[in-house]
Parts: C-alpha cells; structure tokens; sequence
C-alpha cells in the first residue's frame, strides 16, 4: 500500500470493530495515514449520548491528523451541489458528506468511508474516494 493519505468519515470510523473493515482500519492508522476535519468531528460528536461519551469521541479524534475546513473548500462545496442540482441528486447529498469531500479534495486527500454518497459525489468530482470495506460486508 502506497502513502496515499485519507480523511476518514464517520461511516468508516464506526465500523472499526467490523471484521470487513478493522484490517485495512489498524494498517492505516499504525502508518498515520488517516485525517479526519471539523464535520467528521461534528457527526461523530452528533451521536454522544452524554458527556462521558463525548470525552472519550474527542480523545479518540485527537490521534489522528486534522485537516482544516478553508474558504475554498465552502466555495468547492457551492460548485459541487450546483452540478449536483444539474444532475437532479443534489437532495440526495448530506451537506456534511458535500463538506467531507471538498475538504479531502482541497488537500490532497482521499475519502474513505462506507457510505454510498461518496460514490455520487466522486462522480461529479472526479475524486478519488474509497470504501472501507465492499459494500454489505461491513453493516
């Protein structure tokens, strides 16, 4: 495997335990090859269920690198959903995912999640995007 460097998503994040998904997890990690950003940070924050567990989220993001969400990623977020819009999928697109993606763009990164979304936003793009595991092995 290549230094190719990822900006994890959330869905990648938590199907760490998966059996499809931990290998590749582990080998990336041990290399430090995986960032996450600010709207990575907020999902995974979104689903703490109280403060203890929130504690423990924050921990954990702090091993990885951090990325950061520029005025040029907000303007790439504007111009994908305008493509997005001409295609007609633009109401399938989280914003988050839309965020996600043009921050791993603008640096150099690619996005490697479980989430089918990354997919339609990697063919407007023409980024790279990865699933951490095929499709169904990892739910």
């Amino acid at each position: 495997m290549s230094g190719v460097r990822y900006l994890i998503d959330k869905s990648a994040l938590v199907r760490w335990g998966k059996p499809a998904a931990k290998p590749l997890l582990d080998e990336l990690s041990e290399r430090a090859l995986l960032a996450v950003t600010g709207a990575v940070e907020y999902e995974m924050l979104f689903s703490a269920r109280n403060v203890g567990e929130a504690a423990r989220i924050k921990r954990l993001l702090y091993g990885f690198d951090y990325v950061r969400c520029t005025d040029e990623v907000w303007d790439r977020v504007v111009e994908v959903q305008q493509l997005a819009i001409a295609k007609g999928i633009h109401r399938s697109l989280s914003m988050a995912d839309l965020i996600i993606a043009a921050t791993a763009e603008r640096h150099g990164l690619v996005v490697l999640h479980y989430d089918g979304d990354y997919d339609m936003i990697a063919a407007l793009t023409g980024q790279v995007v990865r699933w951490v595991a095929a499709p169904g092995t990892a739910d």
